[in-house]
């Protein structure tokens, strides 16, 4: 029988293969999640082979069995001497136990910490995509603002442009307006300091050869300003003319005034001249472009050859004149007519008691109303046909009217007599606070006017 080997070198190099199996196998490979399965088995086989030492080996046979008992005997003998190493062995055993147990829960708060990772790595790429969205969003918001507010600034500097021009346009009337105004009185200083403090001037604002009276000089331009009305009041109230004057082609206005009559035939397209003596109204008909003459209205006509009109103007002017004269100037203007020649002539009704106590005598030029029978007739005297009279600028639009008496509580005929004395009343003091006349000369017309029926 051949001798055994040294059984402690066998044990001895089991323990050596143990330790180098179970370092190897603890040596966790990068990514990995924890100790493997055969680790786990390696650490078994650690344990027993530990705790094998100083043991008999169990193999089968009679031989074997004489050397297991030979080895237990020797293992009690050198019971002493395998202690220290069982020890050792159990001792290293635990504390690779331990280094498993904790590598395990280092592996498993590695996977613990790996998915909150991941979860956090998540949550991150969501907030990530979230406020990437966000900023696209306000990056498309801020477009959009930018376009709109260059839109808003586009609006607001055509606005303001406009604003400029319309505020420069008015300036520059106004400043037009305070030169013209300086003019005029520029124009009335002048005339004064060519004139003594009180000098003798015609019944005739417009100016007529006639019987003068002593008046103190008034600013006639600034008197119309205050009590007759503005030039539009005046133009809309003469539209009503307009059909009368249309397509006539030499017209005259007689006391011209501030011009509204001739700035109506201009928008009309008729030719239109006026003539009025004083400077304040001709110097403002002429800043307006209109085709005036300063000069006393009798002179005027004179110069006129007779037959050549075919329309004479003539407003709010006879009733600054004496009865002679307004007669003689009437029968002038029949004799300065073509056939068919019309002439109009509007002056305050005294059959309307509303101017008496409102209007006519504000004005210091003015001599005496003329009743519009007086006034038809001087018509029918200078040789006119086809006369008209036509009231106009009713009291009414101005002050109340008396309203009539309802029919509760009074007698039939005592209501009735009432109501007639209240319409009577009406019509007489808020009937037209002014009237005209309108006539043509007869014959066969030699222009292209339009003649509307009598």
């Amino acid at each position: 029988m051949s001798a055994s080997p040294n059984p402690s070198q066998d044990v001895a190099q089991k323990l050596r293969e143990v330790r180098e199996e179970i370092r190897r196998r603890l040596e966790v490979p990068s990514g990995s999640s924890g100790p493997r399965e055969p680790e786990r088995n390696g650490r078994a086989r650690a344990i027993l082979l530990a705790a094998a030492i100083g043991t008999a080996s169990q193999r089968p046979g009679l031989a074997h069995r004489l050397i297991q008992m030979i080895q237990r005997v020797i293992a009690r003998m050198l019971d002493w001497q395998f202690r220290p190493q069982r020890e050792f062995n159990r001792a290293v055993v635990e504390s690779l136990d331990e280094l498993h147990q904790r590598a395990t829960e280092q592996c498993a708060r590695s996977e613990r910490l790996e998915e909150q990772l991941k979860l956090q790595q998540q949550s991150f790429d969501e907030t990530l995509r979230q406020q990437f969205a966000g900023i696209q969003e306000n990056a498309q918001r801020l477009a959009a603002l930018r376009e709109y507010l260059d839109e808003q600034m586009k609006i607001q500097r055509w606005s303001y442009d406009g604003t400029l021009f319309r505020q420069g346009n008015a300036l520059q009337e106004k400043i037009m307006g305070l030169v013209q105004n300086e003019l005029r009185l520029l124009r009335q200083r002048v005339a004064a300091q060519a004139r003594a403090e009180d000098v003798r001037l015609p019944t005739a604002s417009a100016g007529v050869s006639g019987k003068a009276t002593s008046i103190p000089r008034v600013d006639y331009f600034h008197l119309e300003q205050h009590f007759r009305g503005t030039e539009e009041e005046i133009r809309r109230r003469q539209n009503f003319y307009l059909p009368f004057f249309r397509g006539r082609q030499n017209v005259l206005d007689l006391a011209c005034g501030r011009g509204e009559f001739l700035e109506l035939m201009r928008e009309a397209g008729i030719l239109a001249r006026g003539v009025d003596a004083d400077a304040d109204m001709i110097g403002h008909c002429r800043e307006k472009g209109l085709e005036v003459v300063q000069a006393d209205a009798f002179d005027y006509l004179r110069t006129i050859p007779d037959g050549s009109l075919d329309g004479i103007f003539c407003a709010q002017f006879v009733e600054h004149l004496a009865p002679e004269i307004y007669t003689s100037l009437l029968s002038q203007c029949a004799r300065k007519l073509a056939p068919q020649g019309i002439l109009a002539v509007e002056t305050p009704n005294p059959e309307c008691l509303a101017i008496f106590s409102q209007t006519f005598f504000l004005d210091p030029t003015h001599v005496r109303p003329i009743p519009p029978a007086q006034l038809r007739f001087l018509f029918t005297e200078a040789g006119l046909t086809r006369i008209t009279t036509h009231f106009l600028s009713p009291a009414s639009a101005a002050w109340p009217l008396i309203p009539p008496l309802p029919s509760s509580g009074i007698e039939a005929d005592k209501q009735r007599a009432w109501n007639d004395a209240v319409a009577k009343f009406n019509e007489t003091f808020f009937g037209g606070m002014d009237y005209a006349v309108i006539g043509y000369r007869p014959g066969s017309a030699g222009t292209n006017a339009e003649v509307p029926p009598a």
